[in-house]
């Protein structure tokens, strides 16, 4: 196997699945990067801004602009720490739970069918890439 096609593989099944998901949720106004940020910060309430872009290997100043897009749709807010007020802290509001909540929904609805109609394992499949994602983050 030549290996330089990993990228390609893992590129393309993440480029597939948001552009499948997002045609089916384009009533909630979100693009990729935001709805992978609205599920990150359901998972992780009380994220600094600095944990969410190495944990999701984003740049820090699109990340910022990610924020701020999603803080001006109302699905996010920025908190000042309270050990150190330089320090954001991401929480999602009310809006922005409802939005996960069907955001979640519908993804898991995609990848449900995509398994089923091409006879993989999804157990399998997830375990050896939350491996994978894993090792990364190290």
């Amino acid at each position: 196997m030549d290996y330089c096609y990993l990228s390609k593989y893992v590129a393309g099944i993440y480029r597939r699945s948001k552009n499948e998901v997002n045609q089916r949720l384009g009533c909630l106004d979100l693009r990729a990067t935001e709805s992978d940020l609205l599920l990150f910060i359901d998972e992780h309430p009380q994220a600094k801004q600095q944990e969410i872009a190495q944990e999701m290997m984003l740049d820090p100043s699109l990340l910022a602009r990610d924020l701020k897009a999603l803080a001006q749709k109302k699905y996010i807010r920025r908190q000042c720490d309270g050990d150190d007020r330089r320090v954001k802290r991401i929480n999602l509001t009310k809006l922005g739970q409802k939005q996960v909540c069907q955001l979640r929904q519908m993804m898991n609805e995609w990848w449900v069918q995509f398994f089923a109609e091409n006879d993989l394992d999804i157990e399998q499949f997830g375990a050896i890439l939350q491996q994978v994602y894993t090792k990364m983050l190290k």
